[in-house]
């Protein structure tokens, strides 16, 4: 197998991650290594060497590879530095006591909506919203939040890619996003009902660029499930969401 132009160890070793980040319960050196288009030889070095710095964890009964406490351990503290946007803790925190629901900042990373950060709401509701999760961008208000500020060519991209329906509410017809998205332009916050999970309503704002060109980075979003919040109170809230939105781009500049 001859490695690609540029395909140095440093890339190799942090594609096996993203493979094992991929597959929690683990794998054998032989399907990580096929999984990352490496060599059976080279994927065992390279996980010999990340095991030793904790970045990848071995079990000896399964002989599988996972990944290890280090990763754990870069991932916080990106969370509390100004690149994983812990500007927005504090206005989710007091969004989420203000309301009671929990609040959730994504960004678009391609056709879907990462979740950065997730602070907890008084009602302790348990939705899919751990931070690093991954939805579609057209089943979320977050995603839709953003998609709207995107210059048409891109977002048109979205919506002639794949949309999956994620449930049977899911809504996959480009005409009927395109026609949902100019309605979330005109009101400034968009919402969900049982579109990425059944059970749960939400609504987003996106956070107003801090660097005034117009394309925000993050939106922000509460989610309430659908038997204790009906849609008019979660509605109720939109006013101190859009706060909350100004209040991160105030920290952010």
């Amino acid at each position: 197998m001859s490695a690609p132009p540029g395909d140095d160890m440093l890339s190799r070793g942090l594609r096996l991650l993203t493979v094992l980040a991929d597959h929690p319960a683990g794998l054998g050196v032989s399907a990580a290594a096929r999984a990352a288009g490496l060599p059976v030889s080279s994927a065992h070095r390279l996980l010999g060497r990340l095991a030793a710095d904790r970045f990848v964890a071995y079990d000896e009964d399964t002989r599988r590879y996972a990944l290890g406490v280090r990763v754990l351990e870069l991932s916080r503290a990106f969370q509390r530095s100004p690149a994983g946007y812990s500007a927005a803790a504090a206005p989710m925190r007091r969004l989420a006591a203000r309301t009671g629901l929990p609040a959730i900042a994504g960004i678009l990373d391609g056709a879907d909506v990462l979740l950065v950060l997730t602070v907890q709401g008084t009602q302790h509701l348990q939705l899919r919203s751990a931070e690093g999760t991954r939805n579609p961008w057209h089943a979320t208000s977050l995603g839709k939040a953003l998609a709207v500020a995107l210059p048409e060519p891109e977002r048109e991209r979205l919506l002639a890619g794949d949309l999956p329906a994620v449930t049977d509410r899911t809504h996959t017809e480009p005409e009927a996003l395109r026609a949902e998205l100019a309605r979330v332009a005109a009101r400034g916050w968009s919402e969900v009902d049982e579109e990425n999970e059944i059970g749960v309503r939400s609504i987003a704002a996106a956070v107003p660029d801090p660097d005034g060109n117009g394309r925000p980075r993050l939106a922000v979003s509460l989610g309430a499930t659908v038997v204790l919040t009906p849609a008019e109170e979660l509605h109720a809230h939109v006013p101190a969401l859009l706060d909350c939105a100004e209040d991160i781009a105030a920290t952010m500049r």
